[in-house]
């Protein structure tokens, strides 16, 4: 059976989906499983909101898609607008988890034409994994984060 990898621009529709990712990446490396629900619904949401804020005011020419995969909301991706050079900045890529290991973030990443670079934890194997195979190089880092660009 072929799968199809799309994109779309997000719509207000897509609220709940992009909360339940965000949520699907932060809780559990914040313990937050353990927390009663309404506390950690709060948390998450005022997280969501804070972060979606400080993407719009850093990133104001950026382009959030919707990642679909046969259809169906898969993740999501922002970009950058092409910078002088012609790079693009990767500012945040992440897949549902029922999505993860079928090709979907290799497929998001391989759509894009040109330069990019992204940061991205020295602690997310998984990912430096995929951009290593994908051809990201290190250019710079700090103790938490390091900088890669895909030439």
């Amino acid at each position: 059976m072929t799968t199809t990898v799309t994109f779309r621009a997000q719509e207000e529709a897509d609220a709940s989906f992009l909360r339940r990712l965000f949520a699907a990446g932060l809780e559990s490396s914040l313990g937050l499983n353990a927390w009663p629900e309404r506390e950690r619904e709060l948390m998450l949401g005022r997280q969501y909101d804070a972060r979606e804020r400080d993407w719009v005011e850093r990133y104001p020419s950026g382009r959030l898609e919707i990642i679909e995969f046969d259809g169906a909301p898969a993740g999501r991706i922002r970009l950058t607008r092409p910078e002088p050079d012609g790079s693009r900045r990767v500012v945040d890529l992440a897949i549902a988890p029922e999505y993860r290991r079928r090709g979907v973030a290799t497929e998001a990443l391989t759509c894009c034409e040109g330069a990019l670079t992204l940061h991205v934890a020295r602690t997310n194997l998984p990912a430096l994994r995929l951009y290593d195979r994908l051809g990201f190089v290190v250019q710079d880092g700090d103790e938490l984060n390091l900088l890669l660009r895909r030439p």
